[in-house]
């Protein structure tokens, strides 16, 4: 008998992510840049990461059995972003189409990423699944983005971006993944024209803008002073 819900799951392995920093840089970038892109549908659309998927695999004797995959990042359309969320179970939760997952790959999961993982996803009908090899001491950076077709993902084409790198579109959320000269993942957003912000970046903007704020404040008080 399958579980009624996500509560009677478990929620985690327990274990960090396998490369610690390799992953996390990626990741965490990732995942809040295409938060903030999308938050105007969180009410259809949430983006998840690190968490448990829930659907009906196959045992050894062809037999239906509860299996589970946890993506480095992933998108949701038909349902709502929920903070409390804890996993998704797929045989509770008709409507949630996952469109969209990004693998960040490491010395650990590398082949798994290329083999096992891709077939999991096309079996779920993921439309599109990127992914992203960071630099090593002997291996340049690499981004793979791949949409499904039929029963397998088909390697999707590059565009040159008004930067010169390289990237590929996903159409599911309308931005450009490309690697940036220093090997990092970046997104770009083609209509705005502008690469999504990372956390330092957002901050040194804002840290800049309070800084401005300041100055012409004391520039108002110094105007007045000398009226008074």
């Amino acid at each position: 008998m399958l579980a009624r819900d996500e509560h009677s799951l478990p929620e985690t392995d327990g274990l960090p992510l396998p490369d610690g920093r390799v992953q996390q840089g990626p990741l965490g970038y990732s995942r809040d840049a295409l938060r903030r892109r999308l938050r105007h549908l969180n009410d259809r659309v949430a983006v998840e990461g690190d968490m448990f998927i829930y659907y009906i695999g196959r045992d050894p004797n062809d037999g239906p059995k509860i299996a589970s995959v946890s993506p480095d990042l992933f998108v949701v359309f038909g349902v709502p972003d929920r903070p409390d969320r804890k996993s998704y179970v797929l045989w509770n939760e008709p409507r949630a189409d996952i469109r969209f997952v990004l693998e960040i790959a490491s010395p650990s999961t590398r082949r798994r990423d290329h083999t096992q993982k891709r077939l999991v996803y096309a079996s779920l009908g993921v439309a599109e699944y990127f992914l992203y090899d960071p630099p090593g001491p002997h291996r340049k950076a690499r981004l793979l983005g791949a949409r499904l077709t039929g029963f397998d993902f088909e390697e999707m084409a590059t565009q040159r971006l008004p930067n010169g790198c390289v990237g590929v579109r996903s159409q599911t959320i309308g931005l450009v993944a490309y690697v940036a000269s220093g090997g990092e993942l970046r997104w770009f957003d083609p209509v705005a024209g502008v690469d999504l912000r990372t956390y330092d970046e957002a901050a040194t903007q804002l840290d800049l803008a309070n800084a401005r704020i300041a100055e012409l404040e004391a520039q108002i008080g110094l105007s007045g002073s000398k009226h008074s």
